[in-house]
């Protein structure tokens, strides 16, 4: 079954890895933002631009919702956020080398994201599967959030949180909903190296009586904090995917000590990171695109 098949649902060692890292997964874009029919490829895996909160890419945005393929119930939950959010943002898009495999499977299992962290002593972030598509997450900072990926298809993902914030930044306790869509296209040069171009679409909704007061107090950090975690986000995945092609023995050792996800989560993650290996030495071997440093 194609990731497509499986995912069309409408509910729906430090010197391993290295490199800078945000203390946040895909989970966090659900995170920061309580805290604070897809593009082309060609399109996506294009220069990177600046993010933006206007009107027309807020409803632009909207539009891109499957809502003909999702349950009444989800289809509520979503325009109930979407059609009234207290903050609305379109981060940057980001273009970087992945393996698409790996990239999609850390999109849909945040939870190996965080136990890596978590081994590399970087984050004291939760982020706990409590059905084959939810999960609650905590940031370690005042945020808590149950997250929810309704839709998944290679290009598209759509994930509804629900939660709240009691951090510093704030003087009383936050609930609020955010829904997240994140655009994924798939670029193959010509050698045979895979480029993906992320975007992320971020709608917020404060629940709260002072709601616009206290949007506009944190709409700033809120971007800044969520294109830095996105950003950050995207360059892990992508240096995930080069340590994998040059330190096989490594990952799979990594794989070994994740003792906070499910056996077939892990077993599934050790596969992958081998067939990067394997894919990596077919194209060295061919004379196309060895691992770069």
């Amino acid at each position: 079954m194609s990731v497509r098949a499986a995912l069309r649902h409408n509910r729906a060692d430090s010197a391993i890895v290295g490199g800078t890292l945000a203390r946040r997964s895909f989970l966090s874009g659900c995170l920061a933002g309580l805290a604070s029919a897809a593009l082309p490829a060609a399109t996506l895996a294009g220069a990177e631009q600046q993010a933006d909160t206007s009107a027309r890419a807020r409803a632009e945005a909207a539009r891109l919702l499957p809502l003909s393929e999702l349950t009444a119930e989800t289809r509520r939950k979503l325009l109930a956020v979407v059609e009234r959010p207290s903050i609305f943002r379109r981060l940057p898009h980001k273009a970087f080398d992945c393996d698409p495999e790996l990239y999609l499977f850390l999109i849909r299992n945040p939870e190996v994201v965080v136990n890596i962290w978590e081994i590399m002593g970087i984050s004291n972030m939760t982020a706990q599967r409590v059905a084959p598509y939810q999960w609650k997450g905590d940031d370690g900072t005042g945020t808590e959030c149950d997250l929810e990926l309704v839709y998944g298809t290679e290009e598209l993902h759509v994930m509804y949180g629900d939660g709240f914030y009691a951090g510093p930044l704030l003087k009383r306790k936050i609930l609020g909903r955010c829904v997240l869509i994140l655009n994924s296209g798939f670029n193959q040069a010509v050698d045979r190296r895979w480029q993906v171009g992320s975007r992320l679409d971020v709608f917020l909704q404060l629940d709260d009586t002072g709601a616009d007061l206290v949007a506009r107090t944190i709409s700033p950090w809120v971007g800044k904090v969520a294109d830095s975690n996105f950003g950050e986000s995207c360059k892990f995945a992508s240096r995930l995917s080069l340590t994998a092609e040059q330190n096989s023995a490594g990952m799979q050792r990594l794989a070994d000590k994740l003792t906070k996800v499910e056996p077939d989560v892990r077993e599934q993650f050790a596969r992958i990171s081998a067939g990067i290996e394997q894919r990596a030495a077919t194209r060295l071997a061919s004379g196309q695109g060895g691992p770069r440093g």
